[in-house]
């Protein structure tokens, strides 16, 4: 989530609100009536008044039959009623089924399905759990336990099998699945030697209820092993400072693990330090163990020593967390046979992603072996990804997106409108229903054909919800229409601040499709709204700076002072960091990570983008480049060089900004911008 700063006022170009909204609205899909209603409905399931809701069914099995959200009334009338915890599911069994029958094609029914088995399930009644449960879709661990439980009863061997190989897997399990791991300790399959492993894991996941519950069924446990894994979380470099670890026992040597870990995501050195002065006395297994998290997170903290702890970790089989760190880290070290070394521990899934084919085309180059890197990226660049735009470019063959690409007839719209799921999704959009409205739409459109793919974008995009159609146009496999994946709303207002700010147009537009995809009232769960996701306190603070004497909170999502505010901020962190990947970055990292993450010298912007520490961040920034040099190549820059927009990020120690053909235009720098408060 973005961590900016936000203006508003005339000062900046702000025009007047507008008098309708530059994409076309949605027209009305449900009667007036049936839409109040339905929403007080929702409230009443909100409120668990089951009276309200009650009602509310009455009045739409009688004359709101026919309203497109009618289901949705009768399921938070049975979900309401299964949460009074009485013999509801027992009671209703012809109201269940005949939802589950009638709504067997919808996206309801599968949720309605799985809450219902689980008050069988406490209920024991067998006689509706088993024939329910066949039926299931969702792979639910709490629902598989209630079946696990009555098959062991039942004397069914096979079923203890699944539970162990469920126990030694090392999922989280709930309460309900310990009655089965009772079990398994009763007929000695969960065993000291199976338990650890899964104790383990769950500790290294932060699983820490689940880890004692599953500790407290071995044999001989130390009784103090809970209150040590709670002061182990709480201050892992107290409890390695004033622990001694006792080789001989398992549940101290998993207790020093634990710690280890813990003080390694934040400082993998000291964890480093701890390993070398307390722990020489575990197995050389545990000590590789070790290593691996430790060099894991010393990667992700761009530490010059986390290749060197990789090699003490050599007798461990990675996972493909550690592997992909190790790969990042070879890539900031300049180390291509690292850098094979971590893609060859890669799992096969894994070493398909973009990422991994074509940074071991690069190393397949750098060792001489050009047929090799040849037909890696060749491959590639028949992706529209930002690793595919990369190896595209090395190819010499820079994709040409048709912007007029194929066109819905009027039969297919029509065909596509006439989907019940869709009006569904299309209705809960309308009621400002967006979670349930994208679960409607997902379930539209999960089995359609290029052409029903792009006919449905079309019916997003005119009835003003350009997430659904940039989505459903993403999907399309041969098919395609460039024009609805990367459409140019409020082009007027944009092109207005863009240039005021001395911004690249097409990076504007890459960075809002990312960060709300066109929805001018997006919010996030922190209160991020509007096209750019603006803060309200970075809107405060930037309303200050540009002398706005009017701003008010409830103004963020105001297209035109949106796009001011956010488009003054992107010039600020572009000023202050020098660099639009390490503008990006900022703008959802905030600037002081950006900045830390840059190395001493400089780095490829590509190799920058992809050792980013945070998932969502790392994701973000490539994403946003990408869709900048579409909106590039839509506003007619023939062979735009992806290359040269990502450039070079300058390093801690460079005293010259990075080069991007993104900046060579800029405006002259203003001045540098305090680091957000959430920083």
């Amino acid at each position: 989530m973005p961590g900016k700063y936000c203006p508003a006022s005339t000062a900046v170009g702000v025009a007047p609100p507008p008098a309708a909204v530059q994409t076309p609205a949605a027209g009305l899909l449900g009667s007036e009536a049936g839409n109040r209603e339905f929403v007080a409905a929702r409230n009443a399931f909100d409120k668990r008044d089951i009276k309200a809701l009650t009602a509310a069914r009455g009045s739409f099995r009688a004359g709101l039959h026919d309203y497109p959200l009618a289901s949705y009334v009768e399921y938070w009338w049975l979900l309401a009623n299964l949460g009074l915890g009485n013999n509801f599911a027992v009671s209703n069994v012809a109201d269940f089924n005949a939802f589950l029958t009638t709504q067997a094609d919808g996206v309801l029914a599968e949720n309605l399905r799985k809450e219902w088995l689980r008050a069988l399930g406490k209920l024991d009644r067998w006689d509706l759990f088993l024939p329910e449960f066949q039926r299931l879709n969702i792979d639910d661990a709490d629902l598989i336990c209630h079946q696990w439980r009555y098959r062991i009863a039942q004397g069914d061997g096979s079923a203890l099998t699944e539970a162990k190989s469920f126990w030694t897997g090392g999922r989280t399990a709930s309460d309900n699945c310990y009655d089965v791991f009772e079990q398994l300790r009763a007929a000695q399959l969960v065993t000291t030697e199976n338990s650890w492993p899964r104790v383990r894991r769950l500790l290294e996941d932060n699983q820490l209820a689940d880890a004692r519950k599953s500790a407290a069924l071995i044999d001989k446990l130390p009784a103090s092993f809970e209150r040590y894994t709670a002061s182990a979380g709480l201050n892992p470099a107290a409890y390695l400072e004033k622990e001694k670890l006792n080789s001989r026992s398992r549940a101290s040597v998993e207790l020093f693990l634990f710690a280890i870990n813990r003080v390694a995501r934040s400082d993998a050195a000291k964890a480093a330090a701890f390993i070398e002065q307390k722990g020489k006395d575990l197995s050389v297994a545990d000590r590789g163990y070790a290593w691996a998290q430790i060099a894991m997170y010393g990667a992700m903290q761009h530490d010059p020593a986390a290749l060197g702890w990789y090699e003490d970790a050599n007798v461990v089989v990675l996972n493909d967390a550690q592997a992909t760190w190790r790969a990042r880290a070879a890539l900031r070290a300049g180390d291509w046979a690292a850098l094979r070394l971590a893609v060859d521990a890669m799992s096969p899934l894994e070493k398909r992603e973009p990422a991994w084919r074509y940074w071991l085309s690069r190393a397949d180059a750098a060792g001489g072996n050009e047929a090799g890197a040849a037909k890696l990226r060749e491959a590639l660049a028949r992706e529209n990804n930002f690793y595919g735009l990369l190896a595209a470019e090395e190819s010499g063959q820079l994709p040409t997106p048709n912007w007029k690409g194929w066109r819905p007839s009027a039969v297919d719209m029509t065909a596509v409108r006439q989907r019940p799921a869709l009006v569904r999704a299309l209705l809960l959009y309308q009621l400002d229903m967006k979670t349930e409205g994208v679960r409607e739409w997902q379930f539209a459109i999960r089995n359609m054909n290029d052409q029903e793919l792009l006919a449905a974008a079309e019916v997003a995009r005119s009835a003003g919800v350009p997430d659904r159609a940039i989505g459903t146009a993403d999907r399309t496999i041969m098919l395609h229409d460039f024009s609805q994946r990367f459409p140019t709303p409020y082009r007027t207002d944009l092109q207005l601040q863009a240039r005021a700010q001395g911004l690249d147009e097409s990076w504007v537009y890459g960075l809002i499709r990312q960060e709300s995809r066109f929805m001018a009232d997006a919010k996030s769960r922190v209160g991020a709204a509007g096209l750019m996701q603006l803060m309200p306190a970075t809107a405060k603070w930037a309303a200050r700076q540009v002398g706005m004497s009017a701003f008010s909170p409830q103004r963020v999502a105001d297209v035109p002072v949106n796009l001011a505010l956010g488009s003054f901020y992107l010039k600020h962190v572009l000023d202050d960091l020098g660099h639009p990947i390490l503008a990006t970055a900022a703008y959802n990292a905030g600037p002081g990570r950006a900045r830390r993450w840059r190395a001493n010298q400089a780095l490829e912007g590509a190799i920058y983008a992809e050792s980013i520490p945070f998932t969502e961040t790392r994701d973000y920034v490539k994403k946003v480049m990408t869709n900048a040099w579409f909106y590039s190549s839509q506003a007619g820059v023939a062979n735009a060089s992806f290359k040269k927009m990502i450039g070079t990020v300058p390093g801690r120690l460079d005293n010259q900004r990075g080069i991007s053909t993104l900046v060579s235009a800029m405006a002259p720098a203003t001045p540098a911008v305090p680091a957000p408060a959430n920083e």
